[in-house]
């Protein structure tokens, strides 16, 4: 991520930071998915972008 980040032009340090994110969030999102009763219905997607939310409000308040 952080690669394709930098090859698009983004700073290295903010590239970083976002690959980081998007890690952190699909491991977060993927926990929440894997342990709780879901249907047919429920993806993957939706619990990692829930979580990359999260992290953003959470980022956010630190100023």
């Amino acid at each position: 991520m952080t690669t394709a980040l930098v090859a698009r032009g983004v700073p290295d340090s903010t590239a970083a930071i976002a690959g980081e994110l998007g890690v952190l969030a699909f491991k977060r999102g993927y926990a929440e998915w894997s342990e709780g009763d879901r249907d047919a219905k429920d993806e993957l997607a939706r619990y990692t972008l829930a979580a990359l939310d999260e992290l953003r409000a959470a980022s956010a308040s630190l100023g």
